[in-house]
């Protein structure tokens, strides 16, 4: 059986390959050990009123449908069990119990490459996840923060968000904010809960012409020359398998 050959901590060698066998000197019988395939997970944090309703107002599934198109460029990886995605919503990922449970549950092993994509305020709860996360010894590959909200008293008091402001730990950081020429009722609530204004910190800070609900065009709109932070992603994700 062809493969690398590994000494384990007790002298034991075996050929490690996608899958394969190890046949201990007492036992007769195979075992079959699996090797991770997965080399990317993305993590699509929605903001209020994405996932489920907020005040009565949603759902309106904004940063599922960048998720959507994003899971067609990766189709064939995720066919081949080496991409997943997941859509959470910005009160998914607050608190221990439920980062556990909604994120960590989805991943096989600890240094697995992390992205996270969070919009509105799951742009500022996304981030706060990266610092927990990177604490507890995962590896976040990218953050991606799509017009944040959370810096105002009253959004505090009314939504499940952390009240400090984040302090991000991901290799890359891209931080796209809403610059509508047209602005319209969803600009007027994201200025009303308070954007979070960023001066420094990300690899880049790009503005958009596209209105705060508008996940996708956010996502998808170039940012860098001709390249959007969809491609940016892409990309990222991509060398994980060179």
């Amino acid at each position: 059986m062809a493969g690398e050959t590994v000494t384990c901590a007790k002298g034991n060698t075996y050929k490690q390959q996608s899958e394969h066998t190890l046949t201990d000197k007492k036992d007769v019988s195979e075992k079959t050990v699996p090797i991770e395939s997965t080399k990317a997970i993305v993590i699509f944090v929605g903001g209020a009123g994405d996932k489920e309703s907020y005040y009565f107002s949603g759902p309106f599934r904004n940063v599922l449908q960048a998720r959507t198109s994003f899971d067609k460029r990766t189709s064939t990886l995720k066919d081949e069990g080496k991409y997943k995605s997941e859509w959470v919503g910005y009160n998914d990922v607050r608190g221990k119990k439920d980062i556990q449970k909604n994120v960590l549950a989805l991943i096989p092993y600890k240094s697995c490459p992390v992205y996270i994509v969070g919009h509105s305020l799951g742009g500022w709860n996304g981030a706060h996840l990266t610092k927990i996360m990177s604490d507890w010894g995962y590896k976040i590959k990218m953050l991606i923060t799509l017009d944040p909200v959370g810096e105002g008293a009253l959004v505090w008091l009314g939504s499940d968000i952390y009240m400090d402001k984040p302090s991000p730990v991901a290799e890359n950081w891209i931080n796209v904010k809403a610059t509508p020429s047209t602005p319209d009722d969803s600009d007027g609530v994201a200025d009303f809960g308070e954007k979070w204004i960023i001066d420094c910190g990300p690899s880049i800070n790009a503005n958009v012409d596209a209105n705060h609900y508008n996940a996708n065009a956010l996502f998808a709109k170039p940012i860098s020359g001709a390249k959007s932070a969809s491609d940016l992603l892409f990309e990222s994700i991509m060398k994980e398998f060179s």
